[in-house]
């Protein structure tokens, strides 16, 4: 009944969770410069309202503009240049190897796969792309004991995981892939068990009743332009 899907090179620090990053340096600025297409811009970070318009421009700048691979350097020289330091900000919230393993050996978890470093399958070359979706069973089995038969595709929203990226796992030899599409599971999904939705509790609409409701599927359609089978 429990699922964890795990990218190494978060836990091993190889990369670092840009979400939080950003948020903690917006966090901590009134105002930030940020050197886009080769121009210096200044960002207002001055009020809560600003705060959440920042966060979400340097989100929209980093996985769009900047490839997947220069992520971290991008990162880093924002901070940088505007005077934050790593390590200072939250505690690290991800579980660290000792404490997976003894995930992996309760009888009523099971480890997935969520890709070497966390990309976006999509922004990447099918040699990088099948790198992200095939090492990583090695790696776990390495780690914990088990190669994962279970995989979970980063983002999994529409610009992050198509027909390729679906493909791709399903030749790295994984029972199941889910996405991040809206929907509940039907017996229509037998033949796409690589593009599977789900039911995401991520902070909107995250009172029992919503999940409820959620989980009744009557929500699919809604979300899907009238779809009850949704794949990807």
């Amino acid at each position: 009944p429990i699922t964890i899907y795990v990218a190494p090179g978060l836990i091993d620090g190889a990369v670092d969770l840009w979400w939080d990053v950003i948020e903690d340096i917006v966090d901590t600025s009134s105002r930030l410069t940020l050197t886009m297409a080769g121009k210096q811009r200044v960002i207002d970070c001055s009020t809560r309202g600003r705060k959440i318009l920042a966060v979400a421009r340097l989100n929209a700048w980093l996985t769009v503009k900047v490839p997947e691979e220069e992520q971290g350097a991008a990162l880093r020289e924002l901070a940088r240049s505007n005077g934050y330091e790593f390590g200072t900000g939250r505690p690290c919230p991800l579980m660290n190897w000792d404490e997976l393993r003894a995930m992996a050996a309760h009888p009523l978890v099971t480890i997935g796969a969520h890709t070497v470093n966390h990309r976006n399958l999509k922004r990447l070359s099918e040699t990088d792309a099948r790198h992200e979706i095939g090492d990583v069973r090695r790696i776990l089995a390495e780690r914990l004991g088990e190669e994962p038969r279970h995989f979970a595709y980063p983002y999994g929203y529409a610009s992050a995981v198509g027909c390729r990226e679906v493909g791709f796992a399903r030749d790295a030899g994984y029972v199941s892939a889910v996405t991040t599409r809206h929907g509940v599971l039907r017996a229509e999904h037998a033949g796409f068990l690589h593009a599977l939705p789900r039911i995401s509790v991520n902070g909107r609409y995250q009172s029992v009743a919503h999940i409820q409701t959620m989980l009744s599927g009557i929500t699919t359609p809604l979300a899907n332009a009238g779809k009850m089978v949704v794949t990807i």
